[in-house]
């Protein structure tokens, strides 16, 4: 599902307790003394103030430089995460799943020009969408998780076909092939795909042919009844700040699309195998990391970062949230992973800021304080973030004496901010992200910037 910068549709972090295991000599001995405390001061920064609840890895050449882990896998037993703690990866899985098939392209089981009425007889359009469509998100088939009746399902017995029928009934978003829109309705196809193709269960045909040969002793997928060691729960926080169990959330509703369970270093070791020729041939790899329509591979996001070329992707589902990230130029490798329902991607980015030697503000305890709300109308208006996914635009309107933040001025919705001081303000549901505001001797606004878990971004007002 498509985020905003602003993890709108995050919870906002939950209270936690600090919970690390150390570094080994190893990684002590293989990091830079700076950069290494560097990366630990942020953390533990996010831990303390924005009471992050997870674990986190750095690589470089080749080298795992930095892992800890922070909060707690069970609260209720006051079980701390550890680096064998295992996390719903959430659509990392999408990545998993697109090498699979890719595999048996290779193998001739499949073609990647096969269109979706080759497996499924009667779906709408089928004729007219492809696996590459469905690969790259270009197919216009609705997304499942936003599809009317989807919540319903969480109470249901989940079959695939049920699921299916669900998204297969709805208004396809437009043609197939002219667009790109994100659904998670693509990739529960393609798992099921594979099902058709090598009469296995999914989950099977990944661990023989996917897990195993990545070296992956920490990553399968999820079931709902499934009894797995050190696996977290997942978290959220009511609008007062108490924690609280995540959604119920069956993880059959996102099977292939979302479903997979793993720890840091074997995301870490996942991408070694895949960079590394032991997944795909290079011409499907190349394939996979091929950026179509909005920059967007095979379960892969490709982009730049500060200049920096990235092969990255996010996720989040109830309780979790996470983010793998490789820059091939630089061999940098990041993974976050949550289970407080924090945003994991605004943590990954500033851990590449840490890397590449650029700035990063550390968190820190941020405190309401009363200023004169006259002023507040300086600043309404309307805005643009800028970012490498590109440019976000929201407006910014006083009402009663508050300041409001509206992603989409169409809409009803708008999220408070809380004045930090005159001209810094803070998001009321989010503490870790902030606008601040560079004003003249005016009091006029000429410049101001989104702060989001440390990470700057440059914000412009439209005219």
């Amino acid at each position: 599902m498509k985020k905003l910068i602003f993890a709108l549709c995050l919870c906002a972090l939950c209270l936690c307790g600090l919970s690390l295991r150390g570094l080994s000599q190893t990684q002590k001995a293989s990091a830079q003394p700076n950069v290494l405390h560097l990366l630990d001061t942020y953390m533990q920064a996010q831990d303390s103030v924005n009471e992050f609840s997870g674990a986190v890895l750095v690589a470089s050449k080749g080298k795992v430089i930095y892992q800890r882990a922070f909060g707690y896998a069970d609260r209720e037993w006051k079980q701390p995460n550890t680096l064998d703690t295992k996390f719903e990866i959430c659509s990392l899985t999408k990545q998993f799943t697109a090498a699979a098939i890719l595999q048996l392209a290779e193998e001739h089981k499949l073609s990647l020009d096969d269109k979706l009425s080759r497996y499924f007889p009667g779906y709408p359009k089928g004729d007219s969408v492809t696996l590459h469509m469905l690969l790259n998100h270009t197919s216009g088939i609705a997304n499942v998780a936003i599809t009317p009746g989807y919540n319903i399902l969480h109470a249901s017995s989940l079959t695939k076909d049920s699921i299916v029928t669900l998204f297969k009934k709805q208004p396809y978003n437009f043609t197939p092939g002219t667009k790109w829109d994100y659904s998670n309705s693509n990739y529960f196809l393609l798992g099921y795909i594979i099902e058709k193709v090598t009469g296995q269960p999914y989950d099977a045909f990944l661990l023989k042919n996917v897990t195993s040969k990545a070296g992956l002793a920490n990553t399968a997928l999820n079931h709902v009844d499934s009894v797995l060691a050190n696996r977290a729960r997942g978290y959220s926080r009511s609008e007062s700040g108490i924690w609280k169990n995540a959604e119920e959330f069956p993880v059959e509703l996102v099977y292939s699309a979302g479903a997979i369970i793993s720890t840091p270093e074997d995301l870490y070791h996942w991408q070694q195998a895949l960079w590394g020729g032991r997944i795909v041939s290079p011409a499907m790899f190349a394939k996979m990391t091929t950026p179509y329509m909005a920059n967007y591979g095979y379960g892969l996001k490709i982009d730049s970062f500060h200049e920096h070329q990235r092969i990255s992707h996010g996720g989040a589902v109830p309780g979790f949230t996470s983010f793998l990230g490789y820059f091939p130029a630089d061999d940098l490798h990041i993974v976050v992973l949550s289970n407080d329902f924090g945003n994991s991607g605004p943590i990954a980015d500033a851990l590449a800021d840490i890397m590449f030697g650029l700035p990063v503000e550390t968190p820190h305890k941020i405190v309401e304080r009363p200023i004169d709300t006259t002023l507040l109308q300086r600043y309404a208006g309307n805005y643009q973030v800028i970012q490498s996914a590109g440019p976000t635009n929201f407006e910014l309107v006083v009402d009663a004496g508050k300041l409001y933040l509206k992603p989409n001025p169409n809409s009803n919705f708008k999220m408070e901010l809380k004045p930090e001081s005159e001209t810094r303000f803070f998001f009321a549901r989010d503490h870790d992200q902030e606008i601040e505001f560079v004003v003249d001797s005016n009091k006029k606004v000429v410049k101001c910037n989104l702060i989001n878990k440390g990470n700057r971004f440059e914000i412009k007002k439209r005219i």
